[in-house]
């Protein structure tokens, strides 16, 4: 079969892009973690979308009016004001990938299998860089409020103490709180947090039992609240952890059978899953979070989720053509006394 005419490539590599996404196959040997979870779970199923690119916002009160008391007949009214409302709001940040190609390259002057293979192969590296950044940031948080481009990750929301309970304050670096919203001048604007020194039943698996009950907040009245989806709760740790928990699992059980490791990958708490994610690897505190999917997810423009350009032509260079990968997104969390932390003291 004779090559293909160069004017006819850009729209080759295009239909091959569309058919590579809706095949979305491909075997990663790119990267040196064993399980991309934060694509997963978090980047594949936890999204929200919102409208346009204005600031997501969300109201939360604080604080009861006081005004509530026992009171005798005829008595003088009384009158209390408690400002207690508070605005949050995130706005979207931007993540870009790309890959480039010269229309002149060998393996663009052969058949169509030829530049569908091609094409995958740059399509395929373009995605991995794609999935690793944000697999980073999804954990990870900003180093602090002057870093304007980093979206916010779990690490921003769901922060650290060594006391237990309600201590969850304001990560290092952001002053003026999350979303906006300090924890110094409201409190209650803080998730749960524990600090463990063992993987046993007596320290960590107590504290997490005592987590879920307390981060369970029911209130007596029935209002709208900002959740963020209908979706399954969340525990996530590190593999040494997991590991440890598998443990307890099988001095548990005295029927193993032949299977040295029959626990592994099998612990349940409170009918959640615990899954190993290999990014909090990295981790020296060994953290276990709790995370409340109702009121945590990925906001994402619609429409921007995970765009894909069609190839264009570099400035200056006639020949070479550029494709772009952008997504506009942001971690967003509306109620932190439903997410939990707990890390190794």
């Amino acid at each position: 079969m004779s090559g293909i005419p160069a004017s006819q490539i850009d729209g080759l590599v295009a239909f091959t892009q569309e058919k590579l996404i809706k095949r979305g196959a491909f075997t990663n040997l790119m990267t040196d973690l064993s399980d991309f979870v934060a694509i997963r779970e978090i980047w594949e199923n936890r999204q929200k979308k919102f409208d346009g690119g204005l600031d997501w916002r969300f109201d939360a009160i604080t604080d009861q009016n006081h005004s509530a008391r026992v009171v005798g007949l005829y008595e003088t009214d009384g009158s209390n004001i408690v400002d207690a409302q508070v605005s949050g709001k995130v706005g979207p940040r931007y993540v870009n990938a790309h890959y480039t190609y010269d229309v002149r390259e060998p393996a663009l002057q052969g058949n169509e299998i030829m530049v569908v293979d091609y094409v995958m192969s740059k399509y395929v590296r373009m995605m991995q860089s794609f999935y690793e950044l944000l697999e980073d940031i999804l954990w990870s948080k900003p180093t602090d409020s002057t870093d304007l481009l980093t979206p916010f990750g779990v690490a921003y929301w769901i922060t650290k103490s060594a006391k237990e309970g309600f201590y969850g304050v304001d990560p290092t670096g952001f002053t003026d709180g999350r979303a906006g919203i300090s924890s110094t001048t409201y409190p209650r604007w803080a998730n749960w947090t524990a600090q463990y020194v063992s993987v046993s039943k007596s320290d960590l698996i107590k504290k997490m039992r005592k987590a879920h009950q307390r981060t369970k907040f029911r209130s007596p009245m029935t209002v709208n609240e900002p959740k963020l989806g209908s979706m399954k709760n969340g525990i996530y740790g590190p593999g040494d952890v997991l590991l440890d928990v598998a443990s307890i699992l099988e001095q548990n059980n005295m029927s193993l059978g032949s299977d040295m490791a029959s626990q592994d990958g099998r612990a349940v708490f409170k009918g959640t899953p615990l899954t190993y994610v290999p990014k909090l690897d990295d981790d020296s505190t060994d953290p276990v979070y709790m995370i409340d999917w109702n009121w945590m997810a990925v906001g994402v423009v619609d429409g921007w989720e995970q765009n894909l350009s069609k190839p264009m032509v570099v400035p200056s260079k006639h020949t070479v053509r550029r494709v772009d990968l952008d997504a506009s997104l942001n971690m967003v969390c509306s109620n932190l006394r439903r997410q939990a932390v707990f890390s190794k003291a």
